[in-house]
């Protein structure tokens, strides 16, 4: 009897902890994301979170790219505003499924220009996975996103101590194969390296993260500069300027 009341009390703090007990060898690891998300996250707000930003994003061949992104998860509306050199799309989507396209305020489009500028649902919904992942980190890295993640392993990175934690994604988003990045001391997380195990001749990405822009009750990475893994080839920017009423 007291062997078996040991032994829920230790079921319960494994529980209690956030680990999964089916993946024994990962209890380290998703104890980590689980202090990454508080971190960001105190007060579990991300469900029901409004995120409304103008987002520079310069790019090599882009230079003058900005976006105004609205993110509504309580409802799973989504709109964004991507201004370029030749034009303004608006693309909305709104939770239950509906679709409006829009080129410098015009719905009524050409067959032509709806393919030259890819004005069609299919992209827009590529557009609001991103968004909404990349600009809900950490948040967004929820369980049932991965199916799969590896034991932390520490390491350095630019002069501090992190943990590398590496998932495997359910479907891919630039990558199926996310090494996290996360500071030891403060759980910050600093970069995220998009690998290709499958492809070793495809150039990999690291992404990482500067400074935080809290709106809403949580905080997001403010600055995130892309280069290629190894290299450290620019890429580009993105950067949240202000928040939009």
């Amino acid at each position: 009897m007291k062997t078996a009341k040991l032994l829920s009390v230790f079921l319960f703090i494994l529980v209690t902890l956030g680990w999964k007990t089916n993946t024994p060898n990962c209890k380290n690891s998703v104890y980590i994301l689980d202090q990454v998300k508080e971190k960001y996250d105190s007060n579990q707000v991300w469900e029901t979170s409004e995120i409304k930003v103008h987002i520079q994003e310069p790019r090599v061949n882009n230079p003058q790219r900005y976006t105004k992104l609205s993110l509504k998860n309580s409802n799973d509306y989504f709109e964004m505003e991507r201004f370029r050199e030749d034009g303004i799309v608006k693309r909305i989507l709104t939770g239950d499924g509906e679709s409006k396209i829009f080129l410098n305020g015009e719905s009524e489009l050409p067959k032509t220009i709806i393919e030259q500028y890819s004005l069609n649902v299919e992209r827009s919904r590529g557009h609001k996975k991103f968004y909404k992942l990349m600009y809900g980190l950490p948040m967004s890295l929820s369980d049932d996103l991965w199916k799969q993640i590896q034991p932390a392993q520490k390491a350095e990175y630019k002069g501090k101590e992190v943990y590398r934690v590496a998932v495997v994604l359910n479907e891919e988003m630039i990558s199926k194969h996310w090494t996290l990045l996360i500071e030891v001391e403060t759980y910050t997380l600093l970069g995220i390296e998009f690998n290709h195990p499958e492809d070793p001749g495809k150039e990999e990405e690291i992404l990482t993260f500067e400074g935080e822009f809290e709106i809403d009750e949580i905080k997001i990475p403010r600055i995130r500069n892309w280069y290629i893994k190894g290299t450290d080839e620019y890429l580009g920017t993105d950067i949240i300027v202000e928040e939009l009423n």
